[in-house]
This record gives structure tokens, C-alpha cells and sequence, in this order.
């Protein structure tokens, strides 16, 4: 008599639910690039050279206005200190409030369009899912700063030549130095960021309405900003997320300082961590319904 081999279980494939319990990182960022807002913002980052350029020519082409010496003066010394320019003016009011379009939407957007429940029912993790919405949100800040300041680098270049920073008062650099200094105040401006990033990623999981979210990032930004300028808080304005935002200006003086380069990325990352913690543990307790 035959004897039949004991049955043994094959190998042992994943299920479409199970393959699909993450969200891959490749399709959140398609569908974040489909949305308007994302388009909108890449598009003024890269208008926004073009303009500043034209309004030069409309109030007239000329060297450093007599008697001034801030950056704006020597702005169109050459195309680094055009793009030196961009940065100064671009990094306060209206990079925070691309990132509180960008983060406040995350989460908020999905529920107020009521798909944020079945996101969730592909089945992929909470945690998982603030993750990849986080990390394609930053990627799409950090590309857009990058071509903000690449759009400057052509426009400036081809306007005004290929020199290096005119620093205010004192020596213009080589070009070298110039774009070392250039890629370091947009490291220093992407760190200090993430103060805001990470607040809009709270907000988002608190509030029920992207719009909402958006407005408390920008209304607590101003309110920290105005706050800043009452000497009589004294230390207390060291500790506001605001303070020293325009620190990455040291790499456009002719000495660097980096003592408030340091406080500022160290500031905004101590608060990203407590919003980020805050915003995960709120998160993966929330009753969702939308």
C-alpha cells in the first residue's frame, strides 16, 4: 500500500487587504499633487521671482539707494543676493501660511470631505497614515522652497549677472561661499519650520475643518510675532515658537553668528516634538465618524 505524504500548507501569500494595510507613500503624494492648493503653492513659488523681478523694472533699474543699507538695497547687486532678497522676504508671513495650507488640510480635509473613515478602513494604522501625510506634505514644502530659490537663482542670474552676495556694508563674497551660505539659510528656514508644520499637524487632527486648522496656525504665528515686539515679557519672548525666526539673515552678514541660528532650530524643534506627540496621541484616541 502507497503511503501518501503527510499534508503540509504551501507558502503562504499576503491577502489584498493585507498588502494594501499601508498606504504607500507614492500614492498619497499623487493624490496630494492633484489637489489645487498643492498646485497653487508650487506655482507661486515659481512665479514669485519672476514678479519681484518686473516690479525692479517698473520702480527702475539703479544701484543701492543712498543712505540705505539693508538687503533689499543691494538686492540687485547679482543673482545670489537677488535670491539672498527672495528668501528674506518670502520667509515670514507667507511660508507660514503655505505650511499651515499644507499640514492644516492633512487630516481635517479628509474628514471634512468624509473620506478620512474609509482611509481608514483599507485597513492602514492611524499612526501610519499621519506619517506618509506628513512626510509628503514636508516633501512638498522643502520642493517648493528648493524652487523658490532656484527659480530666484536663474532669474536673479540672468538679470543681474552671476557675482556673489553683496553683503550691506561690508565685502561681496565669491560664489562659492555665496551658494553654501544660500543652501544654509534654506536649511535653517526648512528647521525652523517645522514648529509651524508640526502645529498644523495638531490642529488638523483636532479640528474638524481644514480651514480651521489653517487659521490657528496663522493666528497663533501673528500672535507670537506680536508678542515678540513688547519688551516689557522680557526672557518670556526667548521662549515664544517666533523668536529669532529671521535668524538664517547671518549667512547674508559678513560675520556669522550662530548662536541664534542655534536657538532657532533648536526652539522649533522642541516644539515640533510636543505638537507632533500631542497630535499622534490625540489621533490614534479620536473618535472618527466622517
Amino acid at each position: 500500500m502507497a503511503l501518501t505524504a503527510p499534508w503540509t500548507p504551501g507558502p503562504i501569500r499576503e491577502s489584498a487587504d493585507t498588502l494594501r494595510r499601508t498606504l504607500p507613500i507614492r500614492v498619497e503624494f499623487s493624490r496630494q499633487i492633484s489637489q489645487w492648493r498643492v498646485r497653487v503653492v508650487l506655482i507661486i513659488f515659481g512665479v514669485l521671482p519672476i514678479v519681484v523681478r518686473l516690479a525692479f523694472l517698473i520702480g527702475g533699474a539703479g544701484g543701492p539707494a543712498a543712505g540705505r543699507t539693508d538687503l533689499a538695497a543691494f538686492a540687485q547687486a547679482s543673482g545670489t543676493t537677488f535670491t539672498a532678497f527672495i528668501l528674506v522676504i518670502t520667509a515670514g508671513f507667507l511660508l507660514t501660511l503655505v505650511v499651515a495650507l499644507l499640514f492644516g488640510d492633512m487630516i481635517a480635509g479628509e474628514a471634512s470631505r468624509s473620506t478620512l473613515k474609509y482611509l481608514l478602513t483599507i485597513p492602514v494604522g492611524r499612526t501610519r497614515l499621519l506619517f506618509v501625510k506628513v512626510l509628503v506634505a514636508s516633501t512638498v514644502l522643502v520642493v517648493g522652497i528648493l524652487l523658490l530659490t532656484g527659480m530666484s537663482l536663474l532669474v536673479g542670474t540672468i538679470s543681474y549677472g552671476s557675482g556673489g552676495i553683496q553683503i550691506p556694508v561690508g565685502p561681496q563674497l565669491g560664489m562659492g561661499e555665496s551658494l553654501l551660505r544660500i543652501l544654509a539659510a534654506v536649511a535653517v528656514i526648512c528647521l525652523h519650520l517645522s514648529w509651524a508644520a508640526a502645529l498644523g499637524t495638531m490642529f488638523t487632527v483636532l479640528a474638524e475643518a481644514p480651514l480651521a486648522a489653517a487659521g490657528g496656525v496663522v493666528i497663533t504665528s501673528i500672535l507670537s510675532s506680536i508678542l515678540e515686539r513688547i519688551p516689557d515679557l522680557g526672557i518670556v519672548r526667548n521662549y515664544l515658537p517666533t523668536w529669532n525666526t529671521d535668524a538664517f539673515r547671518e549667512f547674508f552678514a559678513a560675520r556669522i553668528d550662530y548662536g541664534p541660528v542655534v536657538d532657532s532650530v533648536l526652539s522649533a524643534l522642541i516644539y515640533a516634538l510636543i505638537f507632533t506627540t500631542v497630535a499622534v496621541w490625540w489621533f490614534r484616541r479620536k473618535n472618527i465618524s466622517s
